[in-house]
């Protein structure tokens, strides 16, 4: 029997370029865990076999890993349970909520980990934690009594589950390895398959607005996180698509949240509702139940949906009144509008600069220890194909802070081409 490489063998093999085996993954990741190696170590880990290829039993021994560093529900018991979740886009929280809660209120027990912000993009938590109150954490015996009598709970489960991705994920933001192929899959996979849901549905764009740079890249981790789900039991259906541009035209947590329920009230942004509606259809279907994108979208029409929100939001602690009420949702203290140089045509909006806006004015984390805003972030006027003249608005800035809403009008300016 081998004996796993020590810590500084791997990382030096990982520098030359050299593939590590599942053995050496899993003796790393167990290092890490305990102490003997450290987050430096896992850190330069992560900036360099991190970027590169790996293999995929070393990547399933690293899902392995994580999951072992905690505890693994499995909730097939209760129903027909799904976990709905993104691997990260620009404005991905208000799909994640909305194709949620119309899987809810069509049959399904939503039970989802969640996932924090990172990078440039925003994490479904802390738009949970914008919904006026709403705990985006809560201990693991709660969040299954929720799922089991609400029928929706998206929260992370206390410290008892897969507590050392919560850690690699704090690593891969701080080493800029956000981005990487197999460490967003094993991210999505080891968060997704500790929840004990039976069916997963993964939103896995790729683009300006993505976390992932192409659509190549995104059907690659597509298909990496449904084998690494099926090593497991679990059905998991993907959605890979290309981003360039935000989900709704929006990013910030409270904005998102806004737009989120607009579609789930029958209103709102249609290519939002479209892609909710199948998102959740796609769930419902591999969990045996209709999945018709036709029936998912009758939700949204007749106030299923919407009160679906509703519970879910004052389940978790949140006031259920700004599912009609919107304006109850957290509102930053000053507005800075982007305008047009000249007259023409929006051709093309950045995603990418826009959720990195977002970051800036704090609806993202520039160190890991900073707190979310979730009132901040910036909202498009000018979508691709609106025509405008000189000095007409593009885009609003939400800000808290006068310099910071200067400096994300500063960056916003690159985020639109407008032909003449």
């Amino acid at each position: 029997m081998d004996v796993p490489l020590p810590t500084l063998e791997v990382l030096e093999r990982a520098r030359r370029g050299e593939a590590a085996d599942s053995a050496d993954i899993a003796a790393l990741v167990n290092a890490w865990s305990v102490g003997a190696a450290s987050d430096a170590q896992m850190a330069a880990w992560c900036a360099t076999a991190g970027l590169g290829d790996m293999s995929y039993d070393a990547s399933l021994a690293l899902v392995r890993t994580l999951l072992g560093s905690g505890d693994r529900l499995e909730l097939q018991s209760l129903g027909p349970v799904v976990d709905i979740r993104s691997t990260g886009g620009v404005g991905e929280s208000a799909l994640v909520i909305a194709a949620s809660c119309i899987a809810a209120a069509s049959g399904a027990i939503v039970a989802s980990t969640g996932a924090p912000s990172i990078a440039h993009v925003g994490g479904v938590l802390d738009a949970v934690a914008a919904a006026t109150g709403a705990v985006a954490e809560m201990p693991v015996g709660q969040w299954v009594t929720q799922a089991r009598d609400v029928g929706m709970v998206i929260a992370e489960p206390g410290d008892r589950l897969v507590p050392d991705e919560r850690r690699l994920m704090s690593l891969r933001e701080s080493t800029a390895t956000a981005g990487s192929d197999v460490l967003v899959a094993v991210s999505a996979a080891s968060r997704a398959i500790s929840g004990g849901a039976g069916v997963i549905a993964v939103s896995v764009p790729a683009g300006q607005a993505g976390l992932l740079p192409g659509l190549d890249d995104a059907q690659a981790v597509a298909g990496l996180i449904e084998r690494l789900g099926a090593e497991w039991n679990r059905t998991v259906v993907t959605v890979p698509v290309a981003r360039d541009e935000p989900v709704a035209g929006v990013a910030g947590h409270a904005l998102e949240v806004r737009e989120a329920l607009a579609v789930l009230r029958g209103e709102g942004d249609a290519g939002l509702a479209d892609a909710s509606a199948a998102l959740a259809a796609a769930a419902l279907g591999a969990a045996g139940l209709d999945g018709d994108v036709a029936s998912a979208r009758a939700t949204l029409g007749d106030g299923r949906a919407a009160a679906m929100a509703g519970r879910w939001i004052a389940a978790q602690g949140g006031d259920a009144t700004v599912v009609d009420h919107p304006e109850g949702l957290p509102q930053a203290l000053l507005r800075h509008t982007v305008e047009a140089a000249h007259s023409g045509e929006v051709t093309h909006v950045d995603g990418g600069i826009v959720g990195s806006a977002a970051r800036w004015l704090g609806a993202g984390r520039l160190d890991p220890g900073q707190v979310i805003d979730a009132s901040v972030g910036v909202e498009v006027v000018a979508r691709p194909g609106t025509p405008v003249d000189a000095g007409d608005v593009l885009a609003v800035v939400h800000a808290s802070d006068a310099w910071m809403a200067a400096r994300a009008v500063e960056m916003l300016q690159g985020a639109f081409r407008v032909a003449a």
